[in-house]
């Protein structure tokens, strides 16, 4: 019979190790998604959705919820589409134009998620929390985008 401690240790190295594959996995992706908001290509972006979205997020509908608040009140505007990638296409295009210059002010994992905090030069500021998927290839599962309106 094993020595149950070493199986223990054995088992917590290999956990261990592949919550830093899944971590490094996940930071690279992110990397990459902010590094592709700033170029112009439309063409790199959905190169980019291709190889980095899981087959679950490419399919899903685009689901927008844009919050204003003006003197107190509140109103709220959503749209959900049916051509998934052209749709996705026109959201990346308007991350572009609002964070395609910006630098990352903090990007830091919380459980199985990555938050990454976007400034751009006006002051504007992103909060993206992305989701991955739970096996390699660690594809982004959902992006879930709060932006700050109140600018300097």
């Amino acid at each position: 019979m094993k020595n149950p401690f070493v199986l223990i240790c054995f088992f917590a190295l290999v956990a261990a190790f592949g919550q830093d594959k899944r971590q490094a996995a996940m930071e690279k992706r992110v990397t990459e998604l902010h590094r592709v908001m700033g170029l112009n290509e439309k063409e790199q972006w959905k190169k980019f959705m291709l190889e980095n979205y899981s087959k679950s997020l490419l399919e899903r509908p685009v689901k927008s919820t844009t919050k204003t608040s003006e003197e107190g009140s509140t109103t709220s505007t959503s749209a959900t589409t049916a051509d998934m990638l052209e749709e996705k296409l026109k959201m990346f295009e308007k991350l572009h134009r609002d964070f395609g210059s910006s630098r990352v002010v903090s990007l830091k994992t919380v459980n199985d998620k990555i938050e990454m905090i976007l400034e751009n030069t006006s002051g504007l500021k992103g909060n993206f929390n992305i989701a991955f998927e739970k096996k390699t290839p660690f594809l982004i599962d959902g992006i879930n985008i709060e932006i700050n309106q109140n600018r300097h």
